[in-house]
C-alpha cells in the first residue's frame, strides 16, 4: 500500500492502538510509567465528561466498507512526581476484510497531568501491514529535557533525547486537551507538542453543523489540525484531516475524516460508555 494511503488510513485507525501479533520471543519496549500505582488523590475532571472510565468507540469506513474499529479511553489516574495524571489509551484493530491485505493492530498511551493538562510522556506501538514501530518518551520539564527509546521493524533499539524548556503535549493528550477548550467558529489557536522534537501545531475551526452517527445527532464544530507531522489527527502531504466535535459540554469527537489519494476514510462515533 502506498505511503500516503497507509498514513491516512492508519491516522484514523490509531486516532480514535492492542498489541501486535508478534512471535512469542519478541519483547516490546516498556515505558517507565507502565506500572505506576493508581492515584488515591481526589481528581477533579478537566471538563464535564472528562472522567475516569470513559470509553469512546468508533467504526471506521473506507467508502462504504467497514475497515476497523477504534477506542479512546481514560483508564485511570496515577501519581507522577506527587501529582495525579490521567492515563489515556487509544487502541485500534482492522476488520477481517482489511486483515487479508493490510492488518492494523495499534496501541497509543499518554500520561496527562490532571491539573495543568500537560503531558508527562507517551507510548506507541504501531503494527500496520509491514510497518512496525515501538516507541516511548518521557517529558522531564524540571530536568529541561525529553528522552526515550525507539524500536524499528528489525527490532533494533535506539535512544533519543533533546532539550525541553516549556510544557508540551503529545498528540494523544492534545486530543483530550482540545476537549476542554471553548471552540468558536472560524478561529485559530496553537498548541506546543513533542513527537521526538518540539514543534507547534496550529488548529483551525470552521463552521457549526449538525452531524449524525450511530451515537446520535449532535450540533458539531469542524476542527482541522494544520500540520505535516506523522501523528494522530494530522494531515499528510497536502491531504486534509477534519474532525467534528460536539458543541455540548462533552466536546465529543463525533466524526473524523482523512483525505487519501483515492477518496477518504471516515471514523464515526458509535457509543460512549463510562464505567
Amino acid at each position: 500500500m502506498p505511503f500516503r494511503r497507509r498514513a491516512a488510513l492508519a491516522l484514523l485507525l490509531t486516532a480514535a492502538g492492542g498489541p501486535a501479533a508478534l512471535p512469542a520471543a519478541e519483547v516490546l519496549l516498556a515505558h517507565p510509567y507502565a506500572n505506576l500505582a493508581r492515584s488515591t488523590a481526589a481528581v477533579t475532571a478537566a471538563a464535564p465528561g472528562f472522567v475516569r472510565g470513559e470509553t469512546l468507540e468508533y467504526e471506521i469506513y473506507w467508502g462504504v466498507i467497514n475497515v476497523g474499529r477504534s477506542f479512546l479511553r481514560i483508564e485511570e489516574a496515577v501519581d507522577i512526581a506527587s501529582r495525579p495524571a490521567w492515563h489515556i489509551i487509544s487502541e485500534a484493530k482492522s476488520s477481517s476484510f482489511l486483515n487479508t491485505f493490510y492488518k492494523v493492530d495499534d496501541r497509543n498511551e499518554s500520561w496527562m497531568d490532571a491539573g495543568n493538562l500537560n503531558s508527562y510522556g507517551y507510548y506507541r506501538k504501531l503494527s500496520e501491514g509491514k510497518y512496525f514501530i515501538n516507541e516511548w518518551a518521557v517529558f522531564d520539564l524540571p530536568g529541561k529535557k525529553f528522552f526515550g527509546e525507539r524500536m524499528n521493524r528489525k527490532r533494533e533499539v535506539s535512544r533519543f533525547e533533546g532539550p525541553l524548556d516549556h510544557a508540551v503535549n503529545d498528540m494523544l493528550s492534545a486530543v483530550f486537551r482540545v476537549r476542554t477548550m471553548k471552540l468558536e467558529p472560524d478561529s485559530r489557536f496553537e498548541m506546543e507538542v513533542n513527537t521526538k522534537k518540539n514543534w507547534r501545531i496550529t488548529i483551525k475551526t470552521g463552521k457549526v453543523e449538525k452531524i449524525e452517527t450511530p451515537y446520535g445527532k449532535r450540533k458539531c464544530i469542524q476542527v482541522e489540525p494544520m500540520a505535516g507531522e506523522e501523528s494522530l489527527f494530522v494531515a499528510k502531504a497536502g491531504h486534509r484531516m477534519l474532525v467534528w466535535v460536539t458543541q455540548d459540554e462533552l466536546k465529543l469527537p463525533m466524526v473524523l475524516k482523512a483525505e487519501i489519494f483515492i477518496g477518504s476514510v471516515t471514523a464515526r462515533l458509535v457509543r460512549r460508555v463510562v464505567k
